[in-house]
């Protein structure tokens, strides 16, 4: 099998399972999706470099922050690369789409969001990881809600969110990497 086949493949299922989460709705899974998908938008963004500030202090959320720059930089790059269009809006979605496709006319591969939830996820780990195993799985669960609820409010396909992930941990492992 060719490498160009499997591509496709994964292309086609990757269409095909986004395509059930964006079909779907369920009030009990908008109102838990709903504050994970919002939280790292350019938005809200300061909301998580203010807990990292707080609570590991600014010499760390440096770090984070420049993580931040370089995880946007590397999607915007990606995004004008890969030109892949986002998926529509569903119509019957309870909540506008404008809170989360207000003025988002960039392409869909990757999550910036699930990129910044990565860089966050793995700032978090990192200073707080031989801590209390809840608060962890509570950290993971949110990240995981974030990428999920970028696919379940129709702004990414499941591809979109991995790629992201990846970008934001790998450009979060180099600035720390570097700057330490």
């Amino acid at each position: 099998m060719s490498l160009q086949r499997v591509f496709e493949k994964l292309i086609y299922w990757d269409v095909y399972l986004s395509a059930v989460i964006h079909g779907h709705e369920s009030l009990m899974l908008t109102v838990m999706l709903f504050l994970p998908s919002l939280i790292f938008s350019p938005k809200t963004i300061a909301a998580p470099i203010f807990f990292i500030t707080y609570q590991y202090g600014y010499a760390y959320s440096i770090r984070y922050v420049i993580s931040i720059v370089l995880s946007l930089a590397l999607t915007t790059f990606f995004k004008k690369h890969f030109k892949r269009p986002r998926p529509k809006p569903r119509p019957q979605l309870s909540l506008k789409p404008m809170y989360f496709r207000n003025k988002e006319t960039n392409y869909s591969l990757p999550s910036g969001d699930c990129a910044q939830a990565a860089a966050f996820l793995f700032y978090f780990l990192n200073a707080y990881g031989s801590g209390d195993i809840v608060v962890i799985l509570i950290a993971i669960l949110m990240t995981l809600n974030v990428m999920l609820g970028r696919v379940y409010f129709c702004c990414h396909y499941f591809s979109d969110c991995h790629l992201g992930f990846g970008i934001g941990v790998t450009s979060a492992f180099l600035i720390n990497f570097l700057l330490q």
